[in-house]
Protein backbone atom coordinates (compact mmCIF):
# COMPACT_ATOMS: atom_id res chain seq x y z
CA UNK A 1 0.00 0.00 0.00
CA UNK A 2 1.14 3.40 -1.22
CA UNK A 3 1.57 6.23 1.89
CA UNK A 4 1.13 9.56 0.26
CA UNK A 5 2.30 12.71 2.31
CA UNK A 6 -0.17 15.51 2.20
CA UNK A 7 -1.87 18.06 4.58
CA UNK A 8 -5.45 19.38 5.02
CA UNK A 9 -5.65 23.14 4.04
CA UNK A 10 -8.18 25.72 5.54
CA UNK A 11 -9.82 28.05 3.37
CA UNK A 12 -8.80 31.63 4.96
CA UNK A 13 -13.12 32.39 5.37
CA UNK A 14 -13.63 30.83 8.51
CA UNK A 15 -15.95 32.57 11.39
CA UNK A 16 -13.29 30.67 14.06
CA UNK A 17 -10.12 30.56 14.58
CA UNK A 18 -8.01 30.37 11.78
CA UNK A 19 -4.72 28.58 12.44
CA UNK A 20 -3.03 29.88 9.03
CA UNK A 21 -2.68 33.20 10.31
CA UNK A 22 0.65 34.51 11.98
CA UNK A 23 0.83 35.49 15.53
CA UNK A 24 0.60 39.43 14.83
CA UNK A 25 -2.69 38.82 12.45
CA UNK A 26 -4.21 37.29 15.27
CA UNK A 27 -4.03 40.40 17.64
CA UNK A 28 -6.04 42.26 14.45
CA UNK A 29 -9.84 42.53 14.64
CA UNK A 30 -11.84 43.31 11.25
CA UNK A 31 -11.54 41.86 7.89
CA UNK A 32 -8.17 40.55 6.24
CA UNK A 33 -8.27 39.14 2.88
CA UNK A 34 -9.03 40.59 -0.29
CA UNK A 35 -12.62 41.56 -1.24
CA UNK A 36 -14.72 38.34 -1.60
CA UNK A 37 -12.51 36.29 0.02
CA UNK A 38 -11.54 37.92 3.23
CA UNK A 39 -11.23 35.82 6.61
CA UNK A 40 -13.00 37.14 9.75
CA UNK A 41 -10.33 37.95 12.85
CA UNK A 42 -12.63 38.44 15.95
CA UNK A 43 -10.37 36.59 18.33
CA UNK A 44 -8.58 39.37 19.73
CA UNK A 45 -9.79 42.99 19.58
CA UNK A 46 -6.46 45.08 20.31
CA UNK A 47 -6.14 46.82 17.19
CA UNK A 48 -8.86 48.08 14.66
CA UNK A 49 -8.05 46.93 10.73
CA UNK A 50 -9.75 49.74 8.46
CA UNK A 51 -10.69 48.43 5.09
CA UNK A 52 -9.52 50.97 1.95
CA UNK A 53 -11.79 48.50 -0.73
CA UNK A 54 -11.88 49.64 -3.85
CA UNK A 55 -8.14 50.89 -4.37
CA UNK A 56 -7.84 53.65 -6.80
CA UNK A 57 -5.06 53.75 -9.35
CA UNK A 58 -3.54 56.57 -11.54
CA UNK A 59 -4.97 56.24 -14.93
CA UNK A 60 -2.56 56.68 -17.87
CA UNK A 61 -3.77 55.90 -21.64
CA UNK A 62 -1.33 53.27 -23.41
CA UNK A 63 -0.86 52.97 -27.53
CA UNK A 64 -1.03 49.59 -28.65
CA UNK A 65 -2.66 47.36 -31.42
CA UNK A 66 -4.31 44.50 -31.56
CA UNK A 67 -2.26 41.51 -32.53
CA UNK A 68 -4.65 38.20 -34.49
CA UNK A 69 -3.29 35.27 -33.31
CA UNK A 70 -3.96 32.01 -35.14
CA UNK A 71 -7.19 31.16 -33.25
CA UNK A 72 -8.34 34.68 -34.38
CA UNK A 73 -7.40 33.86 -38.08
CA UNK A 74 -8.95 30.57 -38.44
CA UNK A 75 -12.44 30.48 -36.01
CA UNK A 76 -15.50 32.81 -34.80
CA UNK A 77 -16.48 32.48 -38.65
CA UNK A 78 -18.05 30.60 -41.27
CA UNK A 79 -15.54 29.53 -43.76
CA UNK A 80 -16.50 28.33 -47.91
CA UNK A 81 -14.52 26.92 -50.55
CA UNK A 82 -14.95 27.97 -53.94
CA UNK A 83 -15.30 31.99 -52.96
CA UNK A 84 -15.73 32.22 -56.53
CA UNK A 85 -16.75 30.54 -59.69
CA UNK A 86 -16.07 31.08 -63.20
CA UNK A 87 -17.55 28.44 -65.32
CA UNK A 88 -17.71 30.43 -68.60
CA UNK A 89 -20.08 29.18 -71.51
CA UNK A 90 -22.37 27.26 -69.71
CA UNK A 91 -24.10 24.45 -72.37
CA UNK A 92 -25.44 22.02 -69.95
CA UNK A 93 -26.12 21.58 -66.73
CA UNK A 94 -22.92 22.03 -64.45
CA UNK A 95 -22.36 20.54 -60.55
CA UNK A 96 -20.40 21.99 -58.31
CA UNK A 97 -19.12 20.76 -54.96
CA UNK A 98 -19.72 23.65 -52.14
CA UNK A 99 -17.90 23.61 -48.54
CA UNK A 100 -18.72 25.52 -45.73
CA UNK A 101 -16.98 25.15 -41.87
CA UNK A 102 -18.47 26.69 -39.29
CA UNK A 103 -15.35 27.67 -37.41
CA UNK A 104 -17.56 28.97 -34.44
CA UNK A 105 -17.00 27.70 -31.16
CA UNK A 106 -20.49 26.97 -30.55
CA UNK A 107 -23.26 25.79 -33.41
CA UNK A 108 -25.16 27.95 -35.21
CA UNK A 109 -28.09 28.05 -37.32
CA UNK A 110 -28.47 28.36 -40.86
CA UNK A 111 -31.22 30.96 -41.56
CA UNK A 112 -31.80 30.89 -44.85
CA UNK A 113 -29.81 30.38 -48.32
CA UNK A 114 -30.45 33.70 -50.70
CA UNK A 115 -29.43 34.39 -54.62
CA UNK A 116 -30.48 31.06 -56.03
CA UNK A 117 -32.15 32.83 -59.41
CA UNK A 118 -33.75 31.58 -62.32
CA UNK A 119 -31.14 27.90 -63.14
CA UNK A 120 -29.10 27.77 -59.94
CA UNK A 121 -29.47 25.25 -57.60
CA UNK A 122 -28.67 24.33 -54.37
CA UNK A 123 -29.00 20.50 -52.55
CA UNK A 124 -27.01 18.11 -51.05
CA UNK A 125 -28.40 19.37 -47.20
CA UNK A 126 -31.77 19.88 -45.73
CA UNK A 127 -33.66 23.08 -46.57
CA UNK A 128 -32.86 26.23 -43.76
CA UNK A 129 -33.64 26.48 -41.41
CA UNK A 130 -30.41 24.15 -40.02
CA UNK A 131 -28.29 23.52 -37.16
CA UNK A 132 -25.06 24.14 -38.12
CA UNK A 133 -22.79 22.12 -35.19
CA UNK A 134 -19.63 23.75 -34.08
CA UNK A 135 -16.27 23.38 -35.89
CA UNK A 136 -18.22 21.13 -38.60
CA UNK A 137 -17.82 20.85 -42.16
CA UNK A 138 -21.16 20.52 -44.32
CA UNK A 139 -21.08 19.51 -48.26
CA UNK A 140 -23.61 21.49 -50.73
CA UNK A 141 -23.90 21.15 -54.58
CA UNK A 142 -24.35 24.22 -56.53
CA UNK A 143 -25.83 23.38 -60.06
CA UNK A 144 -25.86 25.69 -62.98
CA UNK A 145 -28.03 25.07 -65.47
CA UNK A 146 -28.33 26.85 -68.80
CA UNK A 147 -31.89 28.09 -68.38
CA UNK A 148 -32.16 31.58 -67.23
CA UNK A 149 -30.60 34.91 -68.31
CA UNK A 150 -27.93 34.54 -70.83
CA UNK A 151 -25.73 36.45 -68.41
CA UNK A 152 -25.01 35.18 -65.14
CA UNK A 153 -23.14 37.10 -62.27
CA UNK A 154 -24.70 36.42 -59.04
CA UNK A 155 -23.91 35.86 -55.37
CA UNK A 156 -25.35 32.65 -53.24
CA UNK A 157 -25.67 33.53 -49.90
CA UNK A 158 -25.80 31.44 -46.66
CA UNK A 159 -27.34 33.23 -44.29
CA UNK A 160 -26.82 32.47 -40.15
CA UNK A 161 -28.96 33.41 -36.95
CA UNK A 162 -25.34 35.61 -35.64
CA UNK A 163 -25.91 37.81 -38.89
CA UNK A 164 -22.74 36.55 -40.90
CA UNK A 165 -22.90 35.33 -44.36
CA UNK A 166 -20.56 33.55 -46.40
CA UNK A 167 -21.10 33.84 -50.05
CA UNK A 168 -20.44 32.64 -53.64
CA UNK A 169 -20.00 34.52 -56.47
CA UNK A 170 -20.92 32.65 -60.04
CA UNK A 171 -20.44 34.01 -63.54
CA UNK A 172 -21.50 32.60 -66.54
CA UNK A 173 -22.65 32.73 -70.16
CA UNK A 174 -25.66 30.64 -70.78
CA UNK A 175 -25.31 29.27 -74.49
CA UNK A 176 -28.15 27.54 -76.34
CA UNK A 177 -27.65 25.36 -79.18
CA UNK A 178 -28.72 26.05 -82.65
CA UNK A 179 -29.76 22.77 -83.93
CA UNK A 180 -31.30 23.33 -87.28
CA UNK A 181 -29.41 22.48 -90.30
CA UNK A 182 -28.47 24.50 -93.25
CA UNK A 183 -29.74 23.98 -97.11
CA UNK A 184 -26.60 22.90 -98.98
CA UNK A 185 -28.38 23.91 -102.18
CA UNK A 186 -27.01 27.55 -101.69
CA UNK A 187 -23.95 26.41 -99.19
CA UNK A 188 -22.68 27.76 -96.57
CA UNK A 189 -20.22 31.39 -96.93
CA UNK A 190 -17.84 31.65 -94.21
CA UNK A 191 -16.27 35.41 -93.99
CA UNK A 192 -13.10 36.17 -92.21
CA UNK A 193 -12.47 39.88 -92.09
CA UNK A 194 -9.30 41.33 -90.41
CA UNK A 195 -8.59 45.41 -89.90
CA UNK A 196 -5.89 46.51 -91.11
CA UNK A 197 -4.55 50.51 -91.04
CA UNK A 198 -3.08 51.82 -93.74
CA UNK A 199 -1.34 55.16 -94.02
CA UNK A 200 -0.25 55.25 -98.21
CA UNK A 201 1.55 58.37 -99.47
CA UNK A 202 1.12 59.97 -102.82
CA UNK A 203 3.78 57.88 -104.42
CA UNK A 204 1.96 54.70 -103.40
CA UNK A 205 4.44 53.63 -100.67
CA UNK A 206 2.41 52.54 -97.61
CA UNK A 207 2.61 51.74 -94.08
CA UNK A 208 0.41 48.67 -92.91
CA UNK A 209 -0.43 47.95 -89.43
CA UNK A 210 -2.84 44.81 -87.99
CA UNK A 211 -4.78 45.91 -85.53
CA UNK A 212 -6.58 42.57 -84.74
CA UNK A 213 -5.02 39.59 -83.44
CA UNK A 214 -7.62 37.15 -85.45
CA UNK A 215 -9.87 37.57 -87.96
CA UNK A 216 -13.78 38.12 -87.09
CA UNK A 217 -15.88 34.92 -88.13
CA UNK A 218 -19.01 35.35 -89.67
CA UNK A 219 -21.18 32.18 -91.15
CA UNK A 220 -24.09 33.26 -93.48
CA UNK A 221 -26.12 30.63 -95.14
CA UNK A 222 -30.31 29.45 -95.67
CA UNK A 223 -31.75 26.90 -93.06
CA UNK A 224 -34.78 24.96 -93.31
CA UNK A 225 -37.34 23.77 -90.44
CA UNK A 226 -40.66 22.03 -91.19
CA UNK A 227 -43.18 20.59 -89.43
CA UNK A 228 -42.55 20.45 -85.67
CA UNK A 229 -39.17 21.86 -86.04
CA UNK A 230 -40.60 25.29 -87.55
CA UNK A 231 -42.52 25.51 -84.28
CA UNK A 232 -39.04 25.21 -82.60
CA UNK A 233 -37.53 27.67 -85.17
CA UNK A 234 -40.05 29.89 -84.49
CA UNK A 235 -40.40 30.33 -80.62
CA UNK A 236 -36.70 30.15 -80.11
CA UNK A 237 -36.50 33.28 -82.82
CA UNK A 238 -38.80 35.25 -80.68
CA UNK A 239 -37.61 34.34 -77.04
CA UNK A 240 -33.82 34.24 -77.80
CA UNK A 241 -32.49 35.62 -80.70
CA UNK A 242 -30.56 38.05 -78.80
CA UNK A 243 -28.79 35.13 -76.84
CA UNK A 244 -25.62 33.79 -77.28
CA UNK A 245 -26.03 30.14 -79.57
CA UNK A 246 -23.54 27.59 -79.92
CA UNK A 247 -23.15 26.93 -83.45
CA UNK A 248 -22.04 24.07 -85.13
CA UNK A 249 -19.46 24.73 -87.61
CA UNK A 250 -21.61 22.96 -90.84
CA UNK A 251 -18.46 22.41 -92.97
CA UNK A 252 -16.44 20.19 -90.46
CA UNK A 253 -19.55 17.53 -89.88
CA UNK A 254 -18.51 13.66 -89.58
CA UNK A 255 -20.18 11.25 -88.36
CA UNK A 256 -19.81 8.69 -85.90
CA UNK A 257 -18.04 5.39 -86.80
CA UNK A 258 -19.42 3.75 -83.49
CA UNK A 259 -22.06 4.50 -80.84
CA UNK A 260 -21.00 5.65 -77.83
CA UNK A 261 -22.57 4.82 -74.25
CA UNK A 262 -23.67 7.56 -71.80
CA UNK A 263 -21.48 9.03 -69.14
CA UNK A 264 -18.37 8.60 -71.45
CA UNK A 265 -15.24 11.12 -71.54
CA UNK A 266 -13.73 10.25 -74.72
CA UNK A 267 -14.87 10.61 -78.20
CA UNK A 268 -13.42 8.57 -81.38
CA UNK A 269 -13.20 10.54 -84.30
CA UNK A 270 -11.46 12.45 -86.92
CA UNK A 271 -9.54 15.54 -85.69
CA UNK A 272 -6.75 16.56 -88.15
CA UNK A 273 -7.95 19.84 -90.46
CA UNK A 274 -10.87 20.08 -88.28
CA UNK A 275 -12.14 23.55 -86.05
CA UNK A 276 -11.84 21.35 -82.78
CA UNK A 277 -9.78 23.49 -79.70
CA UNK A 278 -8.78 22.88 -76.50
CA UNK A 279 -11.31 24.49 -74.43
CA UNK A 280 -13.48 24.17 -76.99
CA UNK A 281 -17.28 22.96 -77.91
CA UNK A 282 -18.46 20.23 -79.70
CA UNK A 283 -21.77 19.27 -80.97
CA UNK A 284 -23.52 16.23 -81.33
CA UNK A 285 -27.19 15.57 -83.04
CA UNK A 286 -29.89 13.56 -83.82
CA UNK A 287 -32.32 13.09 -86.48
CA UNK A 288 -33.87 16.00 -85.71
CA UNK A 289 -33.42 19.16 -84.07
CA UNK A 290 -34.86 18.24 -80.59
CA UNK A 291 -32.01 15.47 -80.23
CA UNK A 292 -28.42 17.17 -79.61
CA UNK A 293 -25.88 17.68 -77.10
CA UNK A 294 -23.15 19.88 -76.63
CA UNK A 295 -19.74 19.58 -75.26
CA UNK A 296 -16.94 20.42 -73.62
CA UNK A 297 -13.38 19.47 -74.91
CA UNK A 298 -10.62 19.34 -72.40
CA UNK A 299 -8.23 18.36 -75.16
CA UNK A 300 -7.86 17.36 -78.87
CA UNK A 301 -5.63 14.43 -79.55
CA UNK A 302 -5.23 12.30 -83.29
CA UNK A 303 -7.26 9.90 -82.47
CA UNK A 304 -10.62 12.07 -80.99
CA UNK A 305 -11.88 14.30 -78.28
CA UNK A 306 -11.16 14.41 -74.63
CA UNK A 307 -14.20 15.82 -72.92
CA UNK A 308 -14.10 17.52 -69.38
CA UNK A 309 -17.14 16.39 -68.47
CA UNK A 310 -19.02 12.93 -69.55
CA UNK A 311 -21.66 12.92 -72.05
CA UNK A 312 -25.21 12.82 -70.96
CA UNK A 313 -27.07 10.73 -73.93
CA UNK A 314 -25.74 7.57 -75.57
CA UNK A 315 -25.33 7.96 -79.11
CA UNK A 316 -25.67 5.92 -82.01
CA UNK A 317 -23.37 5.10 -85.29
CA UNK A 318 -24.06 7.66 -87.81
CA UNK A 319 -24.79 10.64 -85.25
CA UNK A 320 -23.35 13.76 -86.68
CA UNK A 321 -20.18 15.39 -84.92
CA UNK A 322 -19.32 19.09 -85.19
CA UNK A 323 -16.99 21.45 -84.09
CA UNK A 324 -18.56 24.19 -82.12
CA UNK A 325 -18.56 28.00 -81.65
CA UNK A 326 -20.26 30.72 -79.35
CA UNK A 327 -21.97 33.19 -81.51
CA UNK A 328 -24.56 35.75 -82.10
CA UNK A 329 -27.16 36.54 -84.64
CA UNK A 330 -25.97 39.74 -86.17
CA UNK A 331 -29.76 40.97 -87.33
CA UNK A 332 -33.12 38.93 -86.97
CA UNK A 333 -33.49 35.84 -89.72
CA UNK A 334 -35.18 36.42 -92.90
CA UNK A 335 -37.97 33.87 -92.88
CA UNK A 336 -39.38 32.76 -96.26
CA UNK A 337 -42.50 31.02 -95.63
CA UNK A 338 -42.33 28.23 -98.42
CA UNK A 339 -45.82 26.38 -96.78
CA UNK A 340 -47.77 26.87 -94.04
CA UNK A 341 -45.47 23.70 -92.75
CA UNK A 342 -42.16 25.06 -94.13
CA UNK A 343 -39.65 28.02 -93.24
CA UNK A 344 -36.41 28.85 -94.39
CA UNK A 345 -34.75 31.25 -92.90
CA UNK A 346 -31.38 33.35 -94.11
CA UNK A 347 -29.25 33.14 -90.89
CA UNK A 348 -25.88 35.35 -90.35
CA UNK A 349 -23.86 34.28 -87.10
CA UNK A 350 -20.90 36.19 -86.11
CA UNK A 351 -18.41 34.15 -83.77
CA UNK A 352 -17.97 36.03 -80.49
CA UNK A 353 -14.98 34.24 -79.55
CA UNK A 354 -11.45 34.57 -80.68
CA UNK A 355 -10.73 31.80 -84.08
CA UNK A 356 -7.20 30.95 -83.99
CA UNK A 357 -6.04 29.02 -86.87
CA UNK A 358 -2.23 28.36 -88.13
CA UNK A 359 -0.66 30.66 -90.08
CA UNK A 360 1.03 29.63 -93.15
CA UNK A 361 3.00 31.57 -96.25
CA UNK A 362 4.59 29.47 -99.33
CA UNK A 363 7.80 28.38 -98.89
CA UNK A 364 9.04 29.39 -102.26
CA UNK A 365 10.55 32.72 -102.04
CA UNK A 366 11.74 35.24 -104.61
CA UNK A 367 13.81 38.29 -103.36
CA UNK A 368 13.20 37.54 -100.07
CA UNK A 369 9.02 37.23 -100.34
CA UNK A 370 6.89 34.67 -100.40
CA UNK A 371 5.72 33.28 -104.16
CA UNK A 372 1.56 32.73 -104.19
CA UNK A 373 2.18 30.60 -107.06
CA UNK A 374 -0.92 28.35 -107.09
CA UNK A 375 -3.17 28.82 -110.33
CA UNK A 376 -6.49 30.19 -110.28
CA UNK A 377 -9.72 28.55 -111.33
CA UNK A 378 -9.92 30.04 -114.83
CA UNK A 379 -14.09 28.86 -115.05
CA UNK A 380 -15.14 32.69 -114.19
CA UNK A 381 -14.26 36.00 -115.30
CA UNK A 382 -11.71 37.49 -113.36
CA UNK A 383 -10.73 40.83 -112.23
CA UNK A 384 -7.76 42.40 -114.42
CA UNK A 385 -7.16 45.70 -113.81
CA UNK A 386 -4.76 48.63 -113.09
CA UNK A 387 -5.19 51.45 -110.94
CA UNK A 388 -3.61 55.42 -110.33
CA UNK A 389 -3.38 57.52 -107.84
CA UNK A 390 -4.68 60.33 -109.27
CA UNK A 391 -4.65 63.95 -107.83
CA UNK A 392 -7.10 66.29 -109.80
CA UNK A 393 -7.06 70.03 -109.37
CA UNK A 394 -10.22 71.69 -110.72
CA UNK A 395 -11.13 75.10 -110.12
CA UNK A 396 -14.37 74.51 -112.52
CA UNK A 397 -13.75 77.11 -114.71
CA UNK A 398 -10.16 75.80 -116.90
CA UNK A 399 -9.61 72.14 -118.00
CA UNK A 400 -8.81 70.15 -115.06
CA UNK A 401 -5.37 69.42 -113.83
CA UNK A 402 -5.19 65.67 -113.56
CA UNK A 403 -1.63 64.38 -111.93
CA UNK A 404 -0.17 60.59 -111.31
CA UNK A 405 1.67 61.14 -108.34
CA UNK A 406 2.88 57.86 -108.08
CA UNK A 407 4.17 57.58 -111.75
CA UNK A 408 3.36 54.20 -112.51
CA UNK A 409 -0.05 51.42 -112.72
CA UNK A 410 -0.76 49.49 -109.45
CA UNK A 411 -2.12 46.24 -110.90
CA UNK A 412 -5.20 44.60 -109.30
CA UNK A 413 -5.52 41.14 -109.96
CA UNK A 414 -8.26 38.54 -109.03
CA UNK A 415 -8.69 35.11 -108.14
CA UNK A 416 -10.40 32.27 -107.37
CA UNK A 417 -9.94 28.85 -106.41
CA UNK A 418 -11.70 25.64 -106.19
CA UNK A 419 -10.28 23.19 -103.42
CA UNK A 420 -11.41 19.45 -103.04
CA UNK A 421 -10.71 18.05 -99.28
CA UNK A 422 -10.21 19.01 -95.91
CA UNK A 423 -6.39 19.37 -96.05
CA UNK A 424 -6.76 22.17 -99.14
CA UNK A 425 -9.32 24.14 -97.75
CA UNK A 426 -7.20 24.28 -94.47
CA UNK A 427 -4.61 25.22 -96.36
CA UNK A 428 -6.14 28.10 -98.16
CA UNK A 429 -7.58 29.59 -94.56
CA UNK A 430 -3.94 29.32 -93.06
CA UNK A 431 -3.09 30.97 -96.23
CA UNK A 432 -6.05 33.78 -95.19
CA UNK A 433 -4.55 34.14 -91.58
CA UNK A 434 -1.08 34.37 -92.67
CA UNK A 435 -1.67 37.43 -94.68
CA UNK A 436 -2.89 38.93 -91.79
CA UNK A 437 -5.16 41.32 -93.73
CA UNK A 438 -4.12 43.70 -96.01
CA UNK A 439 -0.81 44.09 -94.42
CA UNK A 440 1.34 41.21 -95.77
CA UNK A 441 3.04 40.71 -99.06
CA UNK A 442 3.85 37.85 -101.84
CA UNK A 443 4.70 37.92 -105.04
CA UNK A 444 1.55 36.85 -106.79
CA UNK A 445 1.96 35.71 -110.97
CA UNK A 446 -0.81 36.59 -113.50
CA UNK A 447 -0.65 32.79 -114.90
CA UNK A 448 -1.07 34.44 -118.25
CA UNK A 449 1.32 33.56 -121.57
CA UNK A 450 2.68 37.21 -121.12
CA UNK A 451 5.62 36.54 -123.19
CA UNK A 452 6.51 34.80 -125.64
CA UNK A 453 9.69 33.01 -125.97
CA UNK A 454 11.39 32.67 -129.24
CA UNK A 455 14.84 31.41 -129.50
CA UNK A 456 16.36 28.89 -127.62
CA UNK A 457 18.80 30.10 -124.54
CA UNK A 458 22.09 28.17 -122.72
CA UNK A 459 21.90 27.73 -118.90
CA UNK A 460 24.55 30.77 -118.98
CA UNK A 461 22.78 33.42 -121.33
CA UNK A 462 21.52 36.83 -119.18
CA UNK A 463 19.28 37.28 -122.07
CA UNK A 464 16.14 35.66 -123.94
CA UNK A 465 14.97 36.61 -127.30
CA UNK A 466 10.96 37.41 -127.46
CA UNK A 467 7.92 38.44 -129.41
CA UNK A 468 8.20 41.80 -129.89
CA UNK A 469 5.32 43.45 -127.95
CA UNK A 470 6.55 46.71 -126.93
CA UNK A 471 7.91 46.25 -123.98
CA UNK A 472 11.36 48.33 -124.59
CA UNK A 473 9.19 51.08 -125.41
CA UNK A 474 6.55 51.15 -122.61
CA UNK A 475 8.34 49.30 -119.94
CA UNK A 476 12.08 48.17 -120.49
CA UNK A 477 12.07 47.13 -117.30
CA UNK A 478 10.13 49.50 -114.67
CA UNK A 479 8.87 48.68 -111.51
CA UNK A 480 5.78 46.39 -111.99
CA UNK A 481 6.60 44.83 -115.53
CA UNK A 482 9.88 43.56 -114.86
CA UNK A 483 9.56 40.05 -112.70
CA UNK A 484 9.21 37.03 -114.63
CA UNK A 485 7.85 33.50 -114.04
CA UNK A 486 9.23 31.04 -116.92
CA UNK A 487 6.93 27.92 -116.14
CA UNK A 488 8.04 24.93 -117.73
CA UNK A 489 5.33 21.81 -119.48
CA UNK A 490 7.33 19.53 -116.62
CA UNK A 491 6.36 21.78 -114.05
CA UNK A 492 10.06 22.95 -112.59
CA UNK A 493 10.09 27.12 -112.14
CA UNK A 494 12.66 29.90 -113.14
CA UNK A 495 11.89 33.79 -111.94
CA UNK A 496 14.26 36.77 -112.91
CA UNK A 497 14.26 40.18 -113.08
CA UNK A 498 14.03 42.36 -116.20
CA UNK A 499 16.86 44.95 -116.32
CA UNK A 500 16.72 46.07 -119.46
CA UNK A 501 15.38 45.74 -123.26
CA UNK A 502 16.44 46.02 -126.82
CA UNK A 503 14.54 45.76 -129.70
CA UNK A 504 16.33 43.16 -132.54
CA UNK A 505 13.57 44.30 -135.32
CA UNK A 506 9.46 44.21 -135.65
CA UNK A 507 9.39 40.98 -134.11
CA UNK A 508 11.96 40.32 -131.62
CA UNK A 509 13.08 41.76 -128.38
CA UNK A 510 16.03 40.77 -126.18
CA UNK A 511 15.38 41.36 -122.29
CA UNK A 512 18.55 41.16 -120.41
CA UNK A 513 18.17 39.46 -116.86
CA UNK A 514 20.03 40.09 -113.68
CA UNK A 515 20.94 36.07 -113.26
CA UNK A 516 21.51 32.89 -115.86
CA UNK A 517 18.99 31.26 -115.89
CA UNK A 518 20.70 28.05 -114.81
CA UNK A 519 19.48 25.42 -117.23
CA UNK A 520 18.74 25.47 -121.49
CA UNK A 521 15.69 26.65 -122.44
CA UNK A 522 13.52 25.38 -125.17
CA UNK A 523 10.20 27.34 -126.67
CA UNK A 524 8.91 24.49 -127.10
CA UNK A 525 9.63 23.50 -123.23
CA UNK A 526 7.95 26.71 -121.79
CA UNK A 527 3.97 26.60 -120.72
CA UNK A 528 3.61 30.36 -119.95
CA UNK A 529 6.18 33.22 -119.07
CA UNK A 530 4.09 35.41 -116.46
CA UNK A 531 4.33 38.46 -115.12
CA UNK A 532 4.73 39.03 -111.77
CA UNK A 533 3.66 41.38 -108.97
CA UNK A 534 4.57 41.67 -104.89
CA UNK A 535 1.32 42.13 -103.92
CA UNK A 536 -1.56 41.70 -100.70
CA UNK A 537 -4.60 41.63 -100.52
CA UNK A 538 -7.42 44.50 -101.46
CA UNK A 539 -9.99 43.88 -99.07
CA UNK A 540 -9.54 42.33 -95.36
CA UNK A 541 -12.41 40.56 -96.22
CA UNK A 542 -12.18 37.13 -97.45
CA UNK A 543 -14.97 34.42 -97.82
CA UNK A 544 -14.94 31.01 -98.42
CA UNK A 545 -18.06 29.23 -99.74
CA UNK A 546 -18.39 25.77 -98.01
CA UNK A 547 -20.48 24.02 -100.91
CA UNK A 548 -20.57 20.75 -99.49
CA UNK A 549 -18.69 19.55 -96.64
CA UNK A 550 -15.53 19.86 -96.11
CA UNK A 551 -14.78 16.63 -97.88
CA UNK A 552 -16.17 18.22 -100.98
CA UNK A 553 -15.75 21.73 -102.78
CA UNK A 554 -15.40 25.06 -101.47
CA UNK A 555 -14.69 27.95 -103.65
CA UNK A 556 -13.06 31.32 -102.51
CA UNK A 557 -12.47 34.07 -104.59
CA UNK A 558 -10.59 37.26 -103.67
CA UNK A 559 -8.50 40.67 -105.33
CA UNK A 560 -4.70 41.39 -104.87
CA UNK A 561 -3.24 44.70 -104.96
CA UNK A 562 0.43 45.77 -106.42
CA UNK A 563 1.86 47.16 -103.87
CA UNK A 564 5.86 49.14 -103.66
CA UNK A 565 7.82 47.74 -101.24
CA UNK A 566 10.36 45.68 -103.25
CA UNK A 567 11.67 49.19 -104.51
CA UNK A 568 12.55 50.63 -101.57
Amino acid sequence: MAVISAFSSQAPLNPSHNPMLSADLEQLDGIVGWPGGQSAVADCARAQLITSWPVEANRQAISAISVNCYSADFYHRIHISPQQLDLGNVVSAQTQDVFLWNAFLEPRTLVDIDGTDEGVLVSGQPSPPLLFPALKELTWQLTVTPDGQPVLDTVVTWEFDNGREAGLRITANRIIAWTFVPDWGDGIVEGLTAATDILQSESGVSQRRKLRGSPRREFNGAMYAEGRERQLLDLALFGWSDRIWSIPIWPDIQLLDAGIAAEVDFIPCSTQWLDFRNGGLAMLRGEDAFTSETLEILEVLPEGLQLKRNTQLAWPAGSRLYPARSAQLLEEPSLNKLTDRLFEAEVRFLVVEVCDWPKWLPATLYRGRPVWDRRPDDSENLTHAAQRLRSTLDSGFAQPLITDTARRALQVLGQRHLDLGREARALVRSFIYGMDGRQKVVWVPTHMDDLTLLAPATAVATTIDVANIGYTRFSNGKPGRRDIRIERWDGTVLMRRIIGATELDGQTERLALDAALGSDLQPADVARISWMNLMRFESDTQNIEHMTDSEGVAAWATAFREERDDEF
